[in-house]
């Protein structure tokens, strides 16, 4: 997945999700079934990449829905946002403000995201 970090187990999702309360998370969850993934994680790698400083202010984490079902459906439910892949989901203090699907995961759209909600959190 590129370095991206990929979660694998309850313990990392709900350490990723309460670490929303001190940095904004973007929970990509990504499909290796799926031709629009692999779109999406080249926006999202372009996203990090080419701004890396808007980037730095976010925890970014992949849950790969094929491979860790349980937790993709686990953020589905929690979250209350409706499953889709790819998507990808902003999260501060462990709620959704954004999330997108499909072509609309790009470095773009990203960015214009990460400009609104990725703003230090203050207590």
């Amino acid at each position: 997945m590129s370095g991206l970090p990929i979660i694998q187990s309850d313990e990392q999702l709900t350490r990723m999700l309460q670490l929303s309360a001190e940095k904004p998370l973007l929970l990509y969850k990504h499909s290796s079934q799926c031709g629009s993934s692999k779109v999406a994680h080249v926006g999202i790698n372009h996203f990090v990449n080419r701004y890396p400083e808007i980037a730095s202010r976010f925890a970014i984490g992949v849950i790969r829905v094929v491979e860790e079902k349980q937790l993709s459906d686990r953020v589905a439910g929690e979250l209350g946002i409706p499953h889709v892949s790819p998507q990808i989901l902003l999260i501060r203090q462990g709620r959704v403000v954004w999330h997108a699907g499909h072509q609309q995961i790009n470095s773009q759209q990203l960015c214009r995201a990460a400009m609104l909600y990725g703003q230090p959190l203050t207590g």
